[in-house]
């Protein structure tokens, strides 16, 4: 059994509540009883975070076999395409997000198309196209060889994806949504699943899950034990996405299936993605990025609300991931105090980069020129965990936390010449007020749980010991001196 099922066993009243949680979770009808909780019961709790061994596809919803690939579609206003890599320790998710689609379905104003790789059994590995519909899912792939056991880990399966799924499903607008693990800026050593339950605790005092803070994201993963294999997107291959791998496809995507345009948003139903480093990429090919800065429950989104205004109007790009941000709020401000979702404008994203970049040289003058390290013990304290908003990852943290911070204590900054303590300390404080302006005017929506209301939206990486190995390879840090400064920082 999972770690949090092991932590609360012991405790009946907060086992009854959290089975009423997760029943939350799952739309199940629950009724009181003074009974123990029978072995059902712990099965629906550990399923909560771990996939069970055999999975039937879709249940109760039925699966059309399509004798073709293609559908006759007149153009749409939308269409939604959702990857899911489900080949991993998420399947089940993957079969309760598809009967969230489904109890809604595809209109007259959206199409709704899946991408499935999932396990079903042993080494039972498939690829499936869906297209949703009311109560009914259509099998469109049934007799294409060539999509029938695909990698989900490899850049060509998405573009292979989107691409059909542009051809076959004409529209105005395209959405994608990635839907996986996720990792944010940093990239594991090796392919390696985890559990959802090592993540998270219960605190049977208010009734609600709560991420583990106690050991970092990346510290975890680190340190899991061989066999579980970590983090990995497609469990048979061994495969995953990098930032650079998900660069690729996206370039891919929009230069030959949409034709140079633009994606009219970019989803991450994934931990940790909302980051400054992937929206760096992701503003070259879609007009806004929806993502969680903190991880989140396997859960994911509600498919059920993204989908519902579809049934009787359409909806601008804007208007389409706030609806998608209020339906996550719903869903899980009575169940956990540690979440987040936000939504950014990327069209005037290199702004904040460029803000980035000015503030980095700043600081680096700074500490250079500081006395009795002033300036580094300042930025530390401005960026500790105790005064600015972390995540599961604790080197990922939110940007305009720090920023207000670095506004609050740059009074404290000493420089060995007076002139240069002044002139610096008027052109950085000028700086962060245009960053934190630049922030707010960027982020279209945003929902965070109570334990993270100062997260404004978007994380930056700031380690505080060393920079993980992956990072210089992101296309963000040969374009920024935040890496500079990092490395200045590290080695005063």
């Amino acid at each position: 059994m999972g770690k949090l099922f092991n932590k609360i066993i012991n405790n009946f009243r907060a086992k009854f509540l959290f089975f009423i949680l997760i029943a939350q979770l799952y739309n199940l009808n629950i009724y009181s009883t003074d009974s123990i909780l029978d072995i059902n019961v712990i099965e629906h709790i550990n399923n909560l975070f771990e996939a069970g061994s055999n999975i039937k596809d879709t249940q109760d919803i039925p699966i059309i076999k399509s004798q073709t690939n293609k559908m006759s579609q007149q153009k749409k206003d939308w269409t939604l395409m959702i990857y899911i890599a489900a080949d991993n320790d998420l399947r089940n998710f993957a079969i309760r997000n598809l009967k969230q689609m489904a109890s809604v379905g595809s209109s007259e104003n959206i199409n709704v198309i899946v991408h499935l790789d999932i396990k079903l059994s042993g080494n039972n590995k498939v690829t499936k196209r869906y297209y949703i519909q009311k109560d009914k899912i259509l099998h469109l792939n049934a007799n294409d060889p060539k999509t029938q056991r695909m990698d989900s880990g490899n850049p060509e399966t998405l573009i292979s994806f989107a691409t059909w799924g542009v051809s076959e499903f004409p529209a105005t607008n395209y959405g994608l949504v990635c839907w996986d693990h996720g990792t944010g800026a940093l990239d594991p050593k090796r392919g390696r699943i985890f559990k959802l339950a090592d993540l998270f605790t219960f605190n049977s005092a208010i009734n609600k899950v709560e991420v583990n803070r106690s050991v970092g994201f990346f510290d975890f993963l680190d340190t899991c034990m061989p066999e579980e294999k970590g983090i990995c997107w497609d469990d048979t291959t061994g495969n995953y996405l990098t930032t650079q791998d998900l660069d690729y496809a996206l370039k891919t995507i929009c230069s030959k299936a949409l034709n140079g345009k633009k994606l009219a948003f970019l989803g991450f139903d994934a931990c940790l993605m909302q980051m400054t480093e992937v929206a760096s990429v992701a503003k070259k090919y879609a007009d806004i990025m929806i993502a969680s800065q903190e991880v989140i429950l396997g859960t994911g989104w509600n498919y059920a609300e993204v989908l519902k205004p579809f049934l009787t109007k359409t909806l601008s790009p804007e208007d389409f991931v706030k609806n998608i941000i209020s339906g996550y709020k719903t869903t899980y401000e009575t169940i956990t105090n540690d979440f987040t979702l936000s939504a950014l404008k990327l069209k005037d994203f290199s702004l904040l980069e460029d803000n980035i970049n000015h503030i980095s040289q700043l600081l680096i003058e700074c500490l250079k020129k500081q006395k009795n390290k002033s300036v580094k013990n300042t930025i530390t304290t401005s960026r500790s965990k105790l005064l600015c908003t972390h995540f599961d990852e604790p080197s990922y943290i939110d940007l305009h936390h720090l920023y207000k911070n670095l506004l609050a204590s740059i009074k404290n900054f000493e420089l060995i010449n007076t002139v240069d303590t002044e002139r610096l300390k008027i052109e950085l404080t000028q700086a962060l007020k245009v960053g934190c302006k630049i922030i707010e005017e960027v982020t279209i929506e945003n929902t965070v749980g109570k334990n993270l209301s100062k997260a404004r939206g978007i994380s930056i990486y700031f380690p505080t010991n060393r920079i993980y190995f992956s990072y210089r390879d992101l296309e963000f840090c040969k374009n920024n001196d935040w890496i500079v400064f990092l490395t200045q920082y590290l080695n005063v």
